[in-house]
């Protein structure tokens, strides 16, 4: 059987940028407690450098793509469990959605490397270290991924299959995505909800306090942002210094998240959002941090 591993994390890696809180609804208008509420921080912030906007076309593409290939690869994987021949078309349909999303994963990459934007780095890097976390590095998964769609046009041929690439360490790629506790879920991730919901309660900012501080927060955050443009010209002292001040902004939305939470005015919409989209890739809040951690740790390098 056709383990379709790399496509699996593959497709979970275009599903990062495409869930910002959107800052037009930040202050738009229920509420069961839980633990898994995502702050704007990394690429869930709802404010976008101009590179990082930029960029969202093309992984937008890269999403769009997930349920066909959920769809396809339930099929595949279905009728090669009982013991069938997969339909031929389907095969190279697969095949062909397969080097499409490839391309433009590599031109995705290609187009991150290229800019010296925080905000870009920050994804690349935080790719870089979620895919480390599998046993594989981005340049594996386009290698594994053409490989697969050969697999698959071999397939419908009945052909047999072409020999895997010398630089792929299937057995190590195989293992790390085998486990329960590591492989996200395609069907759930596919199915997951984008975070759009505003987090808040209007009824909350009648408070004028509460209002003028959280567009202190939101004007600070926004001008850090953009002062990051040129982030990659930073000496490795100022690096050190600005992520240094991502994370203390990282802080006061915890504290004004909690704020929120205790007054029982995180909007249940977004809480259940949140759950669903860590969920969907067996992660949760902890995790998640740990990784954008690991990544502005490498970003400092």
């Amino acid at each position: 059987m056709i383990l379709l591993i790399s496509l699996l994390i593959f497709v979970e890696f275009g599903c990062y940028a495409f869930h910002p809180t959107h800052e037009k609804a930040i202050m738009q208008p229920k509420c069961r407690n839980t633990a898994l509420n995502l702050t704007p921080i990394g690429p869930f912030c709802h404010f976008r450098s101009s590179a990082s906007v930029e960029a969202e076309p093309k992984m937008e593409e890269l999403y769009e793509q997930a349920p066909d290939f959920a769809t396809d690869m339930a099929k595949v994987q279905s009728d090669m469990q009982i013991g069938g021949q997969p339909d031929k078309a389907l095969l190279f349909r697969v095949a062909d959605g397969i080097d499409q999303a490839v391309d433009q994963w590599e031109t995705l990459l290609a187009q991150l490397k290229s800019s010296g934007d925080f905000q870009t780095i920050e994804y690349r890097k935080l790719v870089d270290v979620h895919l480390s976390k599998h046993g594989v590095t981005p340049t594996s998964i386009s290698s594994m991924m053409r490989w697969q769609g050969r697999c698959m046009r071999a397939l419908a041929l009945n052909s047999p299959p072409p020999m895997p690439p010398t630089d792929l360490d299937l057995a190590s790629m195989m293992n790390n995505a085998g486990g329960k506790e590591s492989t996200p879920s395609l069907n759930r991730m596919t199915n997951a909800q984008k975070i759009t919901s505003c987090p808040f309660n209007e009824s909350a900012f009648k408070n004028e306090a509460i209002r003028d501080e959280f567009e202190k927060l939101c004007r600070d955050h926004n001008e850090l942002i953009e002062s990051g443009a040129k982030y990659s010209e930073f000496d490795p002292k100022d690096k050190i210094i600005f992520v240094g001040q991502i994370e203390e902004i990282e802080d006061r939305w915890d504290i004004f998240y909690t704020r929120f939470s205790l007054m029982d005015e995180l909007n249940p919409d977004f809480v259940e959002q949140c759950n669903d989209f860590l969920e969907s890739m067996n992660l949760n809040e902890k995790e998640y941090r740990k990784l954008l951690k690991d990544a502005h740790i490498a970003m400092q390098k």
